[in-house]
C-alpha cells in the first residue's frame, strides 16, 4: 500500500477518529457529559441542526454556501404557524406543505439567481437573509404565535420508544438524501457539476437545473427545520434561526464537505452535526460564557477550512 493511499484512508478515517475522542474527552473531563438525559439531549440538540447541514451540504457540493436558512426558518414559521393552534389534522398537513412550498420557492430564487446572472451564492444567499427576515418582522408586527396543539407539539417535543421526534425526522431524512445523492441521477449530477462544472457541461448537464435544484433542497430542509423548532419551543416569532446558518455550515464542514465542491455527503454532515454539538454541550458543562460558542464555531470552520484544503491537496497527488 502506497504512501498516498495510507494518507487517504486516514483522512476519511480522521472524522470518525474525531468523534470518538471528543466523546471520551468529555466523558473524562465532565462526569455529567455521560448522563443519559445529557446524552439524549445532544441527541436532540444536534437533530436541528442537522436537518438545516443536511440542505446546506448541498450548495456545498457546488461550490456555493447558503446564508439565508436562518432567515427561511423564521419566515416559514411565522407564515403557517397559525394552522398549527387548533389540531386540526387537514389544517396541519396544509401547513406543512405550504412551508416546505415557500421554502422550496425561496431557495429556488437563490439558485436562480446563481446560475442564471452568475452572482456569487454568498451575496445571493445574503440577500435573501435580509430579505427573508424582514419579511418575517413586517408580518409578525412585533407578536408571538404560540400555544399550539399538542399534535403539532409532537413534533418538536414528542418521542418515539424514548427517542425524541426530532431525532427520528432527522435520522429519516439523512437516509432519504444519502440515498438521493448516491444512487440517483441528481445525485449524481451534483457531484459532477461541483467536481467539475466544465466537463459536467460538456457532459449534457444542466448546470443551471442542477444548481436551482440544490438551492431549492438547502430552503426545503431550512423550513423543515422551521417547523420542528416552533414545535419545539412552542412559539413561531421573527428573531428565531439567527445563529442557524453558520452552525450548518460548520456542521457540513466538520463532516468534510469540501469548499472545493465535489466531496462530501450528508452522513458526514450528520456527524460534524454530532460533533459540534458535543463541544458546544461541553462549553456549557464547563459554565463557560455563551460567547465562547461564537468563537469555538469560528475557530471550527477555520480549522475544517484548513484540513479540506490539505484533503484537496492529498486527492491531487
Amino acid at each position: 500500500m502506497t504512501k498516498q493511499k495510507i494518507s487517504q484512508i486516514v483522512d476519511k478515517l480522521s472524522l470518525y477518529f474525531a468523534l470518538v475522542a471528543i466523546f471520551v474527552f468529555l466523558a473524562i473531563t465532565t462526569p455529567a457529559f455521560l448522563q443519559p438525559r445529557n446524552l439524549l439531549n445532544i441527541l436532540n440538540q444536534s437533530a436541528l441542526n442537522m436537518i438545516i447541514a443536511i440542505g446546506m451540504t448541498l450548495p456545498m457540493l457546488l461550490r456555493g454556501v447558503d446564508l439565508s436558512v436562518g432567515s427561511v426558518v423564521a419566515l416559514t414559521s411565522v407564515l403557517v404557524a397559525p394552522l398549527f393552534l387548533t389540531g386540526n389534522v387537514f389544517l396541519m398537513i396544509l401547513g406543512i406543505v405550504l412551508a416546505l412550498a415557500i421554502g422550496l420557492g425561496l431557495g429556488a430564487i437563490n439558485g436562480a439567481a446563481v446560475a442564471y446572472l452568475a452572482l456569487p451564492p454568498f451575496l445571493v444567499t445574503f440577500g435573501m437573509m435580509q430579505v427573508a427576515r424582514g419579511l418575517a418582522f413586517v408580518h409578525m408586527r412585533g407578536s408571538v404565535v404560540n400555544r399550539f396543539h399538542d399534535r403539532f407539539l409532537f413534533i418538536g417535543q414528542g418521542n418515539v420508544l424514548g427517542i425524541p421526534m426530532a431525532v427520528v425526522i432527522a435520522a429519516g431524512l439523512v437516509i432519504i438524501m444519502g440515498f438521493v445523492l448516491k444512487k440517483t441521477v441528481i445525485g449524481r449530477k451534483i457531484y459532477s457539476v461541483g467536481s467539475n462544472p466544465s466537463a459536467a457541461k460538456y457532459s449534457g448537464i444542466s448546470i443551471q437545473k442542477t444548481t436551482i435544484f440544490a438551492f431549492a433542497m438547502s430552503g426545503m430542509f431550512a423550513a423543515i427545520a422551521g417547523i420542528v423548532f416552533t414545535a419545539r419551543l412552542d412559539a413561531a416569532e421573527p428573531i428565531i434561526g439567527e445563529t442557524f446558518a453558520p452552525l450548518a455550515i460548520a456542521a457540513a464542514a466538520i463532516g468534510r464537505t469540501s469548499f472545493a465542491g465535489g466531496v462530501g455527503n450528508v452522513f458526514g454532515t450528520a456527524i460534524g452535526a454530532l460533533i459540534l454539538t458535543m463541544i458546544m454541550n461541553g462549553l456549557n458543562l464547563w459554565l463557560l460564557p455563551v460567547h465562547f460558542q461564537y468563537f469555538a464555531t469560528g475557530a471550527i470552520i477555520i480549522i475544517s477550512v484548513l484540513m479540506d484544503r490539505k484533503s484537496v491537496r492529498i486527492e491531487k497527488e
